[in-house]
Order: C-alpha cells, then structure tokens, then sequence
C-alpha cells in the first residue's frame, strides 16, 4: 500500500512536469525587423515630430492597411520590401559603414549633427536680423527723405496758397501787364506739363521767360527741341520759365494726344500752352508767322517791365540765345557763377553744303492757292473733295520743287488722298529732291489701321545707308514705312548732299499725304 502510495505520488509530480514545459513562449522577431515595424516610444515621439500628417500616414500604415497590404504584395515584392531574418541579418553585416552611418548615425556622431543646424540655424537668424535692421535704416531714411520732401512741398503750397502773398503776386501781375510793350499769352485751349500761368505772373515772382511757338510735326521745329529741354533743365532752378505754344499746323495736331505724344516722345518737361486757334500765334507774330519762334521777355533796359529782349526766328544761333538767357538772368539779380555756359547737344551745321535745297512742300488745296507745290494742270482744275485721275509727266519734264502724281487721288484742303486701293502699287507720288534728308506728315487710316507706303529713289529701293529712321525692308527687299500714327516719318538719310528722284506708293486708299520737308545738315537732320 506504502509503495503504491508513493508511485501514485511520483505519476503525480511527472505529469505536473510535462503541462509546465507546454506553455506557450513568444518566438523572438529578428532584431532589425523588428525595430523596423515597432519603434519604441522615444523613436516613435520623434517621428511623430519630425513628419508631417500627410507623410506620415503615407510611410506608416495602420494595421488594417498592413494588413491588407501584406496579404496582396506578391511574394517577389514582399521579399524585396520586407527581409526575412536571415536576409536582415545578412544586410545588416553588409552595409557600408558610410551608408550605416548616413542613415543610422551613432550616439557620439548625433549631438554634432544637431549642433550644425543649431549652429546655422543661428547664422542665419543672425543674417536676418541684419537684414531687418538695414531694411529699417532704408526705411527711416526714406521717410526722412520724404517727410523733407513733403515739408518742402508744404511750404511751396503754403507761399502758394498764402493769400497775402498770391494778392501781391496778382497786383504785381496786373502792374506789369499795364505797362507791357509785348502782349501776353492770350487764347490757350489747355495747358500741358503744370497749371496755367501768364508771363507777367512769372515775371512778378522775378522769373524770365521764353517763349517757343512750334508745333509737333515741324522738323524745323523739332530740331530745336533737344536745345530747348537743356536749358530748361540747366536754368529752371536759376529763373528760367519756358513755355512751348503748340500752335498746330493741320488739324489732327489739335488733339491733345497727339501733342502728349510728341511730348514724351521729344522729354519736353517745361509747360506747354495749346494754342488750337492760333490766338497767341497771331498776336504775338502778327503778319509774319514762323514755326519756330522764340520770344524772351523781361524787363527792358528802355524801362518797360515786360518787354522782348530778344526775338529769334527758325533754327539755329543756339549759342547765342543762350548767352542772352543768361544775362537776362543775371541781371534778375541770379548767380551763375557756378553755372558753366552751353549745352552737351551738338549743334547741326551746313557749312560746305550745296545751296538749293528742296523747299516745303504742301499738298492740300489751301496751301497750293498762292505758291502752288502742284506740278500739273489737273490738280488746279479738278475740284476739291472730287476724285480725279492724274497722269505723270515724263522724267525729264519734272520741275524741282513741284510733286506729281500718278493715278486716281482726292485733294482735300490740308492733304491729298489716294482714292482707290489697288494691288501693284500702281498709282505713286513722284518728285526731284535735293538735300541730304527727306521727311513726310502722314496720319493714319480713319479706322486707326496702319498702312504700308513704298519708298524707291531713282527707280530703285532704299539702300541701308540712305534710310530714313522710319524705312523697313519687306522679304522681297522693298523698303517702306509702316504709318501707324499721326506723325512725321523720316524717310531719306543720305551719305552726302545729292539730287535724286523720289517716288512713293501705296495700295491703300488711306493713304493721306500732308507736306515735305528737307533738310541738309551735317551729321544730323
């Protein structure tokens, strides 16, 4: 019984033994697998700071994408995206210490690492802090410049707007303009480049003036501009008052961009006065008129406080107005001790040229009535407004200053017109020309569309070296002008003075002529 006692005890202690050793144990996860899918919490926080939402769920998968994912990844493609144990061991082994390190740096390599952004990081805040402080600075002295600036204009409008000091002025004004022996700017349509003004009001704030009668499509007039605007700027400072009064010469120069244009374009800054009905024209000029004409008044030695002192008529003798300026600024009690005589704009010469340059020439009917331009009898016996076809005469039969025509054409008071569109440009304006330059006013269609004008010279095109600024060349080598604007276009630039026949052809019936001018200037037009 003893014995059977203790076997049974010894089954006993045998079976308790095999259940112990059954228990189930969580079968190890190769190390870098494992590191791979679950990170511990301090990788795990700085993952979670360092990627954003978007990437972050883009990289890490939650378990039921993993999931999903493991079951559908064939195996050649788990196989790459996911090594067994003995493959991570193998590749562990492996890899290059450079890559190991780039991509697994060491604890010692960390902390020099996040020193260098630190370190960067801190340049270039300090970078940007002195790229604020000097923003500041050019700030602050902008403002400074522009308060400066701003007192200044306050002060000028204050003396402006002083009435005391504007009822002075206005008395003064008056006082002047009493006992005058010239008129005053009189009939302005509109004032261009500043507010209205009148020469006694100028001559009452102790200012000289100069007045310049012109108009935009004069090329007598426009050779003058480039003197006009220095002296403005030399001398504004010093008492200088120029006023430009655009008197115009055909009617589309009444319109005030047109006038805007040509005052861009030429840098006129001084004031213009627009003079569309010719009211200061006449009163000043009388019955002597001339584009251009320059007039500076002041106080006269005989006494008069507003008299000319000096009366210029066309080009040229700028050397001479200028030292007339002067001392008539000068004797307004201005230094120009500092100021040195003349201006960097070379002054064109026709010393050594030919004489018997090409005059002007008109084309419409109002100007033909007293000195006709017009070489054949058809133009004086065709009405205006009145289609009428012209034929040329022969070559040899061409008068010098005269123009010709070819073809249908309409005359109008201030223009001719082309009255027919044609396809070969068969119908022409022909003339002899004697100079070095040659330049033509045209406008554009009434519709605004630009049109194509032909230029040939003795039956053939244009030569670079005999171009005017406005001639292009088509892909047959034809040259020819583009009219895209109300204006006057250069069309001959030639090598030395010369004789030649012009010719000049257009498709279009658009194409409107106005008047020739010439020229004979050295080196310029």
């Amino acid at each position: 019984m003893k014995h059977a006692t203790l076997a049974a005890a010894l089954v006993l202690i045998v079976a308790l033994l095999v259940a112990c050793s059954t228990d189930d144990e969580p079968t190890p996860q190769p190390q870098a697998e494992q590191s791979r899918t679950e990170p511990n919490a301090a990788e795990q926080s700085e993952q979670d700071q360092s990627t954003d939402p978007a990437e972050q769920d883009r990289t890490e998968p939650n378990a039921a994408e993993q999931s999903e994912q493991d079951q559908s990844t064939d195996p050649a493609e788990q196989d790459r995206t996911e090594p067994n144990a003995a493959e991570q061991s193998e590749q562990d082994q492996s890899t290059e210490p450079a890559e190991q390190d780039r991509t697994e740096p060491n604890a010692a390599e960390q902390p020099e690492q996040d020193q260098q952004p630190q370190a960067e990081s801190q340049q270039s805040q300090q970078e940007q802090q002195q790229a604020t402080a000097e923003e500041q600075q050019a700030q602050e002295s902008e403002q400074d410049r522009t308060s400066s600036d701003a007192a200044e204009q306050a002060q000028q409008a204050q003396e402006q707007t002083d009435p005391a000091e504007a009822e002075r002025l206005r008395l003064l004004a008056e006082e002047i303009s009493a006992n005058a022996t010239v008129t005053d700017v009189v009939g302005i349509n509109a004032w261009l480049n500043g507010e209205e003004t009148s020469i006694a009001l100028e001559l009452a704030k102790g200012n000289i003036v100069l007045v310049d009668f012109w108009t935009y499509t004069c090329i007598n007039c426009v050779r003058t501009l480039p003197f006009l605007t220095a002296w403005d700027e030399k001398y504004r400072d010093h008492g200088l008052v120029i006023i430009g009064i655009h008197s115009p010469e055909f009617a589309f120069e009444e319109r005030l961009e047109n006038v805007r244009g040509a005052i861009s374009e030429h840098g006129i800054e001084y004031l213009v006065a627009i003079d569309n009905d010719h009211v200061s024209f006449r009163t000043f000029q009388g019955a002597r008129r001339f584009w251009p004409r320059k007039y500076l008044i002041g106080p006269t030695a005989d006494g008069s406080p507003m008299g000319v002192l000096y009366d210029h008529i066309g080009e040229g003798d700028y050397a001479e107005t200028e030292v007339v300026i002067r001392e008539a600024l000068e004797a307004r009690g201005r230094d120009l001790s500092g100021v040195p005589v003349g201006v960097e704009v070379p002054e064109p010469s026709r010393l050594g040229q030919p004489t018997g340059q090409t005059r002007e020439l008109y084309m419409g009917w109002r100007r033909n009535s007293g000195r006709p331009y017009a070489g054949q009898d058809a133009y004086f016996l065709s009405a205006p407004g009145i289609d009428t076809l012209f034929r040329d005469v022969e070559t040899s039969e061409r008068e010098h200053n005269r123009w010709y025509l070819e073809g249908l054409w309409r005359i109008e008071e201030e223009s001719i017109v082309h009255a027919r569109q044609t396809d070969d440009l068969e119908d022409y304006v022909a003339l002899i020309v004697r100079g070095r330059t040659a330049n033509l006013v045209l406008t554009v269609a009434d519709d605004g569309q630009p049109y194509d004008v032909f230029v040939e010279i003795d039956g053939r095109w244009l030569f670079p070296n005999e171009a005017g600024a406005h001639i292009q060349w088509d892909a047959d080598g034809r040259s020819f002008i583009r009219v895209t604007e109300n204006d006057l276009y250069r069309l001959l630039f030639l090598p030395e003075w010369s004789e030649h026949e012009l010719k000049l052809s257009s498709d279009s019936d658009q194409f409107r002529l106005f008047a020739f001018t010439f020229g004979s200037y050295v080196g310029g037009e």
